[in-house]
């Protein structure tokens, strides 16, 4: 069995935004925890999938990875160095490696410029490439992603939804990234483009052996196109592993509620109707202990007193659920 090669690793990684009151002389007042020790692994030519409802910290965790969003605690590796430790060199050639397709296909793309300046626009702002490459890699790329070399002249305005996202795709694609950002990539789109932008994606990722980051709230789209899934609740994980076991055997409430809620496969499938009562709590006040316990439906004294060790734990190979849940779902 051929050894994985991990590209991006988190470790712990946190993320807080301060909380201030007044309005000439500010004073933090508080913190709110939008990501509180994330741990995951990005593998070469994988799918690596966060889910969870809005606010839980999905996104603030793909603007990390990103560099968008400098983390408050924990360790980023890449390549298995520490991020903390990079020159400014290495952080250039770490944003060049990494890339994003955002959810709006409408705004992601610059109206005044042609399609074949928006694609080659990041290669031209980190190589010196020479103006007969430039043309044949802008068309080679239009190809890869289903459309035609002419329209690198065309404006985005000329293109429907789901083609701009194609574009948007192969401007990812123009510096041969190690992992793509996938923030939401199909959300916005047709029911019935949706599956054409997925195969692409799964197609390139075959042709290219790009890793991808992807968030999604729509478990249909996870499931169908990752390796490994991690599930997120109040800036924290609390389910991760592989796609298949995740999704078959949920060991957390929250994940089999998630997957409950989610449309079946067939009209005629059978639900138990699992739901979880309450509400999300702020992340601004985070419960004592456990933070999904005032929403458990089996709590216990330990866990909403925080007596209890927190923290993922290993329940098979590949799939790992916090440990003061693993036996509530």
């Amino acid at each position: 069995m051929a050894a994985v090669n991990t590209i991006i690793e988190l470790e712990e990684t946190q993320k807080y935004f301060p909380v201030t009151s007044g309005a000439i002389l500010k004073k933090v007042t508080g913190q709110v925890k939008a990501v509180d020790g994330v741990s995951f692994k990005i593998n070469e030519g994988e799918t690596y999938s966060l889910v969870g409802e809005s606010g839980c910290g999905k996104s603030t965790t793909a603007k990390m990875v990103l560099q968008v969003e400098k983390p408050t605690g924990g360790v980023i590796r890449f390549n298995g160095n520490d991020m903390n430790s990079f020159t400014r060199e290495q952080r250039r050639e770490y944003r060049a490696s990494i890339q994003a397709v955002f959810q709006d296909p409408w705004s992601s793309l610059n109206p005044r410029m042609k399609v074949g300046n928006i694609i080659m626009e990041p290669l031209l702002a980190n190589q010196e490439v020479p103006k007969g490459e430039i043309k044949e890699r802008t068309e080679q790329l239009l190809r890869d992603v289903g459309l035609h070399s002419f329209q690198a002249d065309y404006y985005p305005h000329e293109f429907s939804g789901g083609q701009r996202q194609r574009i948007a795709i192969a401007r990812a694609l123009s510096l041969q990234p190690k992992v793509i950002v996938l923030d939401e990539p199909v959300s916005a789109l047709d029911v019935s483009i949706r599956a054409q932008i997925m195969n692409l994606l799964k197609q390139l990722q075959d042709q290219y052996g790009v890793s991808y980051l992807l968030i999604a709230h729509q478990l249909a789209t996870v499931r169908y196109m990752s390796h490994h899934v991690g599930v997120m609740y109040l800036g924290k994980m609390v389910e991760e592993g592989l796609t298949k076991k995740v999704f078959d055997n949920p060991r957390h409430p929250y994940t089999r509620a998630l997957i409950e809620a989610s449309l079946p496969a067939h009209p005629d499938s059978q639900r138990e109707g699992f739901m979880l009562e309450g509400e999300v709590p702020s992340p601004l006040n985070p419960p004592q202990g456990c933070s999904f316990h005032p929403r458990c439906p089996k709590p216990t004294k330990e866990c909403a007193e925080g007596s209890m060790e927190m923290g993922l734990i290993e329940v098979e190979e590949g799939h790992r659920v916090d440990r003061c849940c693993v036996n509530c779902g």
